[in-house]
């Protein structure tokens, strides 16, 4: 049953106009240039982690994050790929809901954190082969 003009759909809102409006500008959220580097830095990133994960566990390191060690220990790889999973979830969920500036930022310390992790897991598994020596400048 439509509403009529002058009630709202939802607590604020002037008119069933106004919740249509709201509904297609949240549904309008585009993917500016900025957003779609970053998406392709998180993907690849994301990829090389894991990627990188399994390498490492393969030569016998143990996974440092406990959120994804408890996976590993009780559905094998398949918990790896259940905790990326969820991690895009919530990042696309974050991406989606939040304005321009902060989705920006948002995806930006994503980058940067699974960056971190890429560059972290490839010395360490470079260091544990012998092909580099780390030293400590303290």
């Amino acid at each position: 049953m439509p509403l009529p003009s002058n009630m709202s759909m939802m607590p604020g809102k002037a008119s069933a106009e106004a919740d249509e409006s709201e509904m297609t500008r949240w549904r309008g959220h585009q993917l500016s240039p900025t957003h779609a580097v970053l998406w392709t830095v998180i993907l690849v990133a994301t990829v090389g982690d894991i990627l990188l994960t399994m390498t490492g566990i393969t030569v016998g390191l143990q996974e440092g994050n406990v959120v994804v060690s408890a996976m590993l220990a009780e559905f094998g790889l398949a918990g790896l790929w259940l905790v990326k999973f969820g991690a895009m979830l919530w990042l696309v969920a974050g991406w989606r809901l939040l304005s321009e500036r902060n989705a920006t930022v948002f995806l930006a310390l994503f980058a940067v954190v699974t960056l971190a992790v890429v560059v972290y897991n490839s010395v360490t598994i470079l260091q544990y082969r012998g092909v580099i020596t780390v030293v400590a400048v303290l």
